[in-house]
């Protein structure tokens, strides 16, 4: 992951998600200053966005992923090859 300044194109920070290493199909998606990556081994990586982000949690639900995550009403869903997820605080 790497992030720029929009300006000029300078790098702030780049590195991997060490914890979810492998080929990600799906797009990343942002929400609440956080950033969600689905690797298709089925890793879900949260990152606090920023000019120096930082890894926060890697979360494997031990399945392929390769749809882009979305995100609606305070939750984020995620579908895998046999099922649908979905994550959020209980109202």
């Amino acid at each position: 992951m790497t992030s720029l300044n929009p300006a000029n194109g300078e790098t702030y920070k780049a590195g991997r998600l060490n914890d979810a290493l492998g080929p990600y199909f799906s797009s990343p998606v942002a929400a609440d200053g956080k950033i969600y990556f689905a690797s298709e081994a089925g890793k879900i990586s949260v990152v606090k966005a920023g000019e120096q982000w930082e890894s926060i949690a890697v979360n494997d639900l031990a399945e392929e992923c390769y749809a882009t995550p979305a995100i609606a009403d305070g939750r984020i869903y995620i579908r895998t090859r046999n099922a649908l997820y979905s994550f959020g605080e209980s109202k």
